[in-house]
């Protein structure tokens, strides 16, 4: 049951469903009518001859607009916000630097695909240990991408991403997550209707484009630092859009740490380190080092879980070609 115990309560990639856009009130406010001003008093004086004068005319009523005229509350015309403009609320100087994404703000990115690849890694979870791999396979237009786990030889990990390539990328039709002694689970990515939905979970989620799973992104940050690495720059920022297959997805975004020498069988291996942290309370973080010299495929990964602090994690043995 140890030997089992890496991944039956885990979720290593796990992210929860994003949040509800904050409710917009709107008032209506109660317009008092103004006041009638008086008419100024006639004056008279006395005249020679007695006739009396003809009557003065009434001076003519001034308009008065119709919510003046009204004691009733005046109905506002319905406002419209648009996604975008609730993201947020600041404006002007004041305004923060990084504000919070949403899918309608994660931004599509060049790419240059690595070459194809199996990543060896050291994998461990807690005190235990195991091997895992990731396995890369580009072929014309479409890709697979898998991630696999053993402990003492046991399967215990297999999480799948299917596809096709384009401009921007990997762009997943299929993922699918098997634990041991737990059913698979798949999301599928159904780009000609715009939508995600899941295997389990009777929920959908809008399809934006560039969006990516939880295997996907491992190969895809690496694709846009090939293509422009002064990302990894102080500063340099990443986002997309992950979805797991529970019907769990949220905005991952990435900031810059360093670049620091990460120890591996093969030696030290330089690599520029980006962090995920957590926006809410059952996130996880996730810290992934990927290294220029190896076409920026991440070389060591690690997942933090917030509620007991134990931690996943990968750290590369070696790396073969086809």
């Amino acid at each position: 049951m140890l030997l089992h115990g890496l991944l039956l309560n885990s979720d290593g990639l796990a992210v929860t469903a994003p949040p509800r856009a904050p409710a917009v009130s709107v008032r209506t406010v109660e317009v008092s009518a103004p006041l009638a001003t008086p008419a100024a008093p006639l004056v008279t004086q006395p005249l020679p001859a007695p006739p009396a004068a003809p009557p003065r005319r009434a001076p003519a009523p001034r308009a008065v607009s119709p919510v003046a005229a009204s004691p009733l509350r005046a109905e506002p015309a319905p406002i419209e916000i648009a996604p975008s403009a609730i993201v947020s609320t600041a404006a002007g100087p004041s305004a923060p630097s990084d504000p919070p994404e949403s899918r309608d703000t994660v931004p599509l990115y060049r790419t240059v695909l690595a070459s194809p690849a199996t990543l060896h890694y050291e994998m461990k979870r807690g005190f235990l240990s195991g091997i895992g791999a990731l396995h890369w396979k580009p072929a014309g237009g479409t890709y697979e991408t898998r991630l696999e786990g053993h402990v003492a030889g046991a399967h215990v990990l297999t999480e799948t991403s299917t596809g096709t390539l384009d401009t921007h990328g990997l762009a997943p039709l299929r993922y699918t997550d098997w634990r041991a002694r737990r059913a698979i689970s798949a999301a599928n990515f159904q780009r000609d209707k715009g939508k995600i939905t899941y295997s389990g979970p009777q929920v959908e989620h809008a399809l934006p484009a560039g969006a990516q799973d939880r295997v996907s992104w491992m190969v895809q940050i690496g694709a846009v630092l090939n293509a422009e690495p002064h990302r990894a720059t102080p500063g340099g920022r990443l986002s997309f859009f992950v979805s797991g297959a529970q019907g769990d997805a949220d905005v991952w975004t990435f900031r810059y740490v360093g670049t620091e020498a990460v120890t591996t069988r093969l030696g030290p291996l330089r690599a520029v380190r980006f962090t995920r942290e957590p926006r809410k309370t059952y996130d996880r973080q996730v810290d992934v080092w990927l290294a220029p010299e190896r076409e920026h495929l991440p070389v060591r990964a690690r997942f933090t879980t917030q509620a007991n602090g134990e931690v996943f994690e990968l750290l590369l043995r070696d790396i073969q070609s086809p």
